[in-house]
């Protein structure tokens, strides 16, 4: 049997940061530069981590909806788009380590594929 694995997206309008969790521990974590080869290389490392990721991203907009185009090449995602106040909402129900730490690393990312990882 395969491990579902999940995956948050943050961006900064240069990057985005993807953060991989697998059985409730995050795995990987490495940004990519918002370009076209950025993106390629974004897919591609999905890609090669998993046959069937789920990945939480935070709507921002035109930049969010670009970078859906390059994950559609892979074969049996899921991608959620979560909005700002579906965000802030979803972290009142988190308990306070997990919020801590990953305010600690600033990390949307993290509480994002958190949020992956916790939804049915």
């Amino acid at each position: 049997m395969t491990i579902q694995t999940y995956f948050g997206l943050d961006n900064d309008e240069n990057s985005w940061l993807l953060v991989q969790r697998s059985e409730g521990t995050t795995v990987f974590l490495r940004r990519f530069k918002n370009t076209v080869d950025g993106l390629d290389e974004l897919s591609k490392a999905i890609k090669s981590r998993c046959e069937k990721p789920r990945i939480y991203i935070r709507s921002t907009g035109c930049t969010a909806l670009d970078l859906l185009k390059y994950l559609c090449g892979i074969p049996g995602i899921e991608v959620v788009f979560i909005s700002q106040a579906g965000f802030k909402q979803y972290q009142t129900c988190l308990p306070k380590s997990i919020i801590r730490n990953s305010k600690a690393t600033s990390c949307e990312a993290e509480i994002l594929a958190d949020c992956a990882e916790r939804m049915i």
